[in-house]
């Protein structure tokens, strides 16, 4: 019965506490915004900050959060008589509710921003604009992803507790230092991790979109069965 789910229904923490934390990011990004543009001699442009910080915010509250107070929501629940299906999907509709109010606010950010900016640095260009957060098929795609490797992460504490973090602690490494690298690597270099990141930048670039979706494809099919897989697996402590 839905009622013996309370476990699963509970907020994991209040969305207003981790709205706020994205609100607070991008109020750090304006804060270094002006500052930026008060300091430097010529800034030639300006760049929406506020609205990129914001963004990698709710990024961090959604999977870092969620992902850590999976396995104690778990064992709640299936305490309470809660199935493991019914907590999964019951615990990704509170991720998604998340993660829609997250987008609206993100979405309401920006347009403050770009007024904002616009009327304080009217003598420089928009350096560029988020088109994105307004095309849908992106937008859905980057809630679903989100989504699942919320899920993922979660699942991947419940099934092997602290040793999960040391996986999440290398992947968070790898995309935080070894893929910028990637991108800004410049012909050039005779090492051999120089020839790899051009290699492996060449072959990014001119992938064509349906690789692009089959590779996304490909990811979230992946996370959806281990959430899955793992759930049915995961002891209740």
């Amino acid at each position: 019965m839905l009622r013996n789910c309370s476990g699963a229904r509970r907020l994991t923490g209040s969305f207003v506490g981790l709205l706020l934390l994205v609100a607070a990011g991008f109020l750090f990004g304006e804060i270094m915004l002006f500052l930026i543009m008060l300091t430097s001699d010529d800034p030639g442009a300006w760049f929406c900050l506020g609205t990129a910080i914001a963004l990698i915010m709710l990024l961090v509250t959604t999977v870092l959060f969620y992902g850590f107070s999976y396995t104690g929501e778990f064992s709640l629940a299936l305490s309470m008589g809660c199935t493991r299906r019914r907590f999964v999907l019951r615990y990704a509709g509170k991720v998604l509710a998340h993660l829609t109010l997250g987008y609206l606010l993100v979405l309401g950010l920006y347009r403050l921003e770009l007024v904002i900016g616009r009327a304080a640095f009217a003598a420089y260009p928009l350096e560029a604009e988020f088109g994105f957060l307004t095309d849908w098929p992106i937008v859905l795609a980057a809630v679903a992803g989100m989504l699942l490797l919320a899920l993922f992460t979660g699942s991947m504490f419940g099934r092997f507790g602290r040793k999960a973090g040391l996986i999440v602690y290398i992947v968070w490494m790898f995309f935080c230092f070894v893929v910028p690298k990637i991108f800004t690597t410049e012909p050039g270099g005779e090492g051999v991790f120089d020839q790899a990141a051009l290699a492996t930048q060449s072959a990014l670039l001119r992938m064509p979109p349906a690789g692009w979706y089959t590779l996304g494809a490909i990811a979230a099919i992946s996370m959806a069965v281990t959430v899955v897989v793992l759930a049915q697996k995961q002891m209740v402590r």
